[in-house]
């Protein structure tokens, strides 16, 4: 069963040469402090999160609240600098469709590079049911993705993270197509595979979604939980009325 516990938890960053002058050091001055004669910053700082399967758990705060910095914690992109980080179940990170992509190689062979990295091997049927999903012409698999327009490249990139369900999915915002074609095919499919993940976590800016989506809603402030909220259910399925305001 899927499960996700952070338990005190915190993430440092070491600070380099010219960031020590820097406006973003001088507006977290407080959050820096020495270690081994090393400048830090503790951008997850002491956090603590149970969640069990049927888990719609909301992340929200100003920008450096540290969203997007907890998310890659609990993907293990980074390793706790103290405290625990436990997860069961496979996960689907959303965290930047451009992650782990070079431009220069074929779209084939991007495909084939993002599954692996994701654990899967890159079977022909697999990398052709992507393809499929895409709606690009079958020549276009042989090209380097740097030929591909802004709305091209989406495409591929959001079929291959999207093309396995997920035991706990996260989410750094709600993810959005360029491309207005494929944007309808492409909601209906993140829909589809956020109800049925066991666990899901969204960062955002957007308060009404949280609220439609999430159960819990977790306020970050400088890398601490400020606030804890529970949310009640509404009265329709969320992402049905979702698409409703759409």
């Amino acid at each position: 069963m899927a499960s996700i516990s952070l338990r005190n938890a915190s993430l440092d960053y070491p600070l380099y040469g010219a960031y020590d002058h820097s406006l973003k050091r001088r507006l977290l001055g407080h959050l820096i402090r020495e270690q081994s004669g090393m400048r830090i910053i503790r951008a997850v700082d002491n956090i603590t999160i149970e969640a069990e399967a049927g888990a719609r758990i909301g992340l929200a705060g100003p920008n450096g609240s540290g969203k997007s910095t907890l998310l890659r914690l609990i993907a293990g992109v980074y390793p706790p600098s103290c405290g625990s980080v436990a997860i069961k179940g496979n996960i689907v990170p959303l965290l930047g469709l451009n992650a782990g992509v070079n431009l220069d190689f074929v779209a084939e062979d991007n495909i084939a590079l993002l599954l692996r990295i994701s654990g899967r091997k890159p079977t022909r049927a697999i990398i052709d049911e992507i393809w499929a999903f895409t709606e690009l012409e079958e020549r276009m698999q042989r090209l380097p993705l740097r030929m591909f327009s802004s709305g091209m490249l989406m495409r591929v990139l959001f079929a291959t993270a999207t093309a396995f369900p997920a035991d706990i999915l996260l989410l750094d915002e709600w993810l959005s197509v360029v491309d207005e074609n494929f944007s309808a095919k492409a909601q209906a499919r993140l829909i589809k595979l956020v109800s049925q993940a066991a666990i899901v976590i969204i960062a955002s800016h957007d308060q009404p979604l949280l609220r439609r989506t999430c159960s819990t809603i977790i306020n970050l402030d400088h890398g601490r939980v400020a606030s804890t909220v529970a949310v009640e259910p509404p009265a329709t399925h969320p992402f049905e009325l979702r698409e409703k305001r759409a």
